[in-house]
């Protein structure tokens, strides 16, 4: 637990210290990094999304919700060989940042949860 807390920290340190190295970091980059960095990474962006409400979305947040309960039992293991996955199956995923290739395979894994429980409202008519 420590170790994850630790890794978790030095996450969250390198977007806040350098919010412009976190946009420039790739895939490439993020392909060299140990496993256990990887790991931290990809864990500290599925409980960010899971925790933040995205930008346009209105309580009671269905689109928070729905990450919670799709990445609430997930593994950091679970969810970098989700990633990796992601991006073989796309390989013009890799390419921007690697933030935004994290949230999209995110996106991609919990997309039945996601368009399951979210549904348009439709007028109620009177």
């Amino acid at each position: 637990m420590a170790s994850r807390l630790k890794i978790l920290f030095t996450f969250i340190v390198l977007l806040l210290g350098s919010p412009t190295l976190a946009t420039e970091f790739t895939y490439k980059e993020y392909a060299k990094a140990p496993e256990a960095w990887k790991r931290g990474f990809v864990f500290g962006v599925s409980r960010y999304i899971s925790t933040v409400a995205q930008p346009d979305e209105e309580p009671p947040y269905p689109v928070r919700s729905a990450f919670q309960r799709c990445l609430g039992d997930s593994t950091d293991t679970v969810l970098v060989r989700h990633v990796e996955t992601y991006v073989a199956a796309n390989p013009s995923a890799s390419h921007g940042p690697m933030i935004t290739v994290v949230m999209r395979a995110l996106f991609d894994l919990c997309r039945a949860e996601i368009s399951n429980k979210i549904r348009p409202s439709t007028p109620q008519v009177r």
